[in-house]
């Protein structure tokens, strides 16, 4: 297969440009609609900016979809892409690169409703032959328009068909390069049979060239260590869905003696659990993969019965929320697990009560095969604790006490962890520096900041990375909350490349490709 040529390479002077990010932004509902700052986190539309800036400066005419934002049923205006539009404009304002305002179609930067593409094509037709050389115009939520989950074949020749004949389609899609929608999987391959190109932006290129070619580096025989951090507080238990724990299994079968899964985050707890009942759970192991396996196809069973009912979306959800509940039950019951048994191992720490049964189950098999691959397992020997929860964002209130403890099990009753011990950390730090290649993918404590002021986790474990990094090591940090920890301690320099994509990401790790990539590639066979 022949690759891509680079963005670089290409004169892309006066060309219509078809440019596809993923700006699937938290927003702040607080903030009115044409206010920029209603953009909480700007990241994802920070992170194309090398592109973007050099097909404004090369005069390009860049037609920008930046997909999907929420998940909105029809033309919701609170869903809309116009502060996006208008961030994007300051940033690009802030770096001395705008050279006209950025446009918004269907448009309605001026007061008027939302309205979505493809049910005003005049509109967004005659924007876009408007467009001036180093402009650009953003579309509207490709999900006002469901032809675009559905990858519908007239709405892909339509979207494609705006930037007409000898056109180049460029990728900054992370994010949503797993899913086959059709700006990412039938748009590219158009704009080809039409004359144009196919490339990747450059910031793309580069997480490609290091995250997709992970399984490959791991195969080197004369590669050193390989340090994967199972962080964060995410343990996914719904069939199908790529998480970390299948991603980790995939790693360890690519793993060996000297390799070290450091577990650390809310997930750390499920895990202290597991490996506390793991002699029961390997002894009935049978009977436990039997149970999910009994739960799993009534679960798809179910679902598939009341979508012919016609029953609605919210039916189904809260039918596999209650098999899910009543698996994780039968599940605690064959392991001769009760509730307070979870808490006098680690008080009032974060696990996922409703799925704890299963998760246990995931937990416990992963400690299975890294004994079997003699991979080393980090957890914790001590802890940070407090005695308040944190709100949703990782803060912790202004009366929360923070102290350490220095055991691995036995959390008192109203303290939960918040972050690895003082002994964990060092470790952690003192493995991180001799790794080859390192993965951080989830944050290892919560945000808060008289949490790092007291353990210093954070600084401390980046400054480990970055001496690993700069011992020739390629690491990487992985997902949108693993990105906004190294942004908030301020450890970007740490890292080979950081990637702000969650399941996607986890799915390029795990296969090395994805849907989106290779529409691309497909398009310069």
């Amino acid at each position: 297969m022949t690759h891509p040529p680079a963005l670089t390479e290409l004169d892309v002077g006066g060309k219509a440009v078809f440019l596809r990010c993923s700006f699937d932004v938290p927003l702040d509902s607080t903030k009115k609609l044409l206010d920029p700052k209603r953009v909480r986190d700007d990241s994802r539309i920070r992170d194309p900016l090398p592109t973007i800036s050099y097909l404004i400066r090369n005069g390009a005419k860049i037609i920008l979809a930046g997909g999907w934002l929420g998940r909105p049923k029809g033309e919701d205006k609170d869903l809309s892409m116009a502060p996006v539009a208008l961030r994007l404009q300051e940033l690009l304002k802030e770096q001395g690169i705008l050279k006209h305002p950025v446009l918004l179609s269907p448009n309605c930067l001026d007061g008027s409703t939302p309205r979505s593409v493809y049910r005003n094509k005049e509109e967004v037709v005659k924007a876009v032959n408007g467009l001036k050389q180093g402009q650009v115009l953003l579309l509207e939520n490709v999900r006002y328009d469901p032809e675009a989950n559905s990858n519908d074949e007239r709405f892909a020749e339509f979207m494609a068909s705006l930037a007409g004949k000898g056109a180049i389609y460029v990728t900054e899609a992370e994010a949503h390069t797993h899913r086959p929608e059709a700006t990412v999987t039938s748009v590219p391959g158009i704009i080809r049979r039409n004359g144009g190109t196919a490339v990747f932006g450059i910031r793309y290129a580069e997480v490609i060239k290091y995250i997709g070619s992970i399984a490959r580096m791991l195969e080197k025989p004369e590669r050193g260590p390989f340090i994967f951090f199972l962080s964060g507080k995410k343990i996914e238990t719904q069939i199908g869905i790529t998480s970390k724990i299948s991603v980790t299994h995939s790693l360890l079968g690519k793993m060996r003696k000297g390799d070290i899964l450091v577990v650390q985050g809310a997930v750390t707890y499920t895990f202290l659990i597991a490996e506390e009942y793991l002699d029961v759970i390997e002894e009935k192991w049978g009977e436990l993969e039997k149970t999910v396996g009994l739960y799993n196809e009534r679960i798809t069973s179910e679902a598939g019965k009341l979508k012919k009912e016609h029953r609605d979306a919210q039916a189904i959800v809260d039918n596999e929320a209650r098999l899910q509940k009543e698996k994780s039950d039968k599940l605690k019951e064959i392991i001769g697990l009760a509730d307070n048994g979870i808490t006098y191992l680690i008080g009032n720490s974060f696990v996922e009560w409703k799925e704890i049964g299963e998760q246990l189950v995931f937990a416990a098999r992963v400690y299975l095969k890294a004994r079997e691959k003699d991979v080393a397992v980090l957890t914790n020997a001590d802890h940070i604790i407090t005695n308040k929860f944190p709100d949703k964002y990782g803060n912790l209130p202004a009366d929360a006490e923070l102290k350490e403890f220095e055991a691995v099990n036995g959390i008192p009753e109203g303290w939960l962890g918040v972050a690895p011990g003082i002994k964990t950390m060092r470790i952690i730090c003192k493995n991180a520096e001799s790794a080859s290649l390192l993965i951080l993918a989830g944050p290892i404590s919560i945000e808060d900041e008289r949490l790092e002021q007291f353990s210093r986790t954070n600084r401390n474990l980046f400054a480990s990375i970055a001496k690993a990094k700069s011992d020739g090591a390629v690491t990487i940090g992985a997902g949108g909350d693993t990105a906004a920890i190294i942004r908030r301690w301020k450890g970007e320099d740490a890292f080979t490349v950081i990637s702000n994509a969650g399941g996607a990401t986890l799915e390029l790790i795990e296969k090395g490709t994805l849907p989106g990539i290779e529409a691309v590639e497909k398009c310069n066979q």
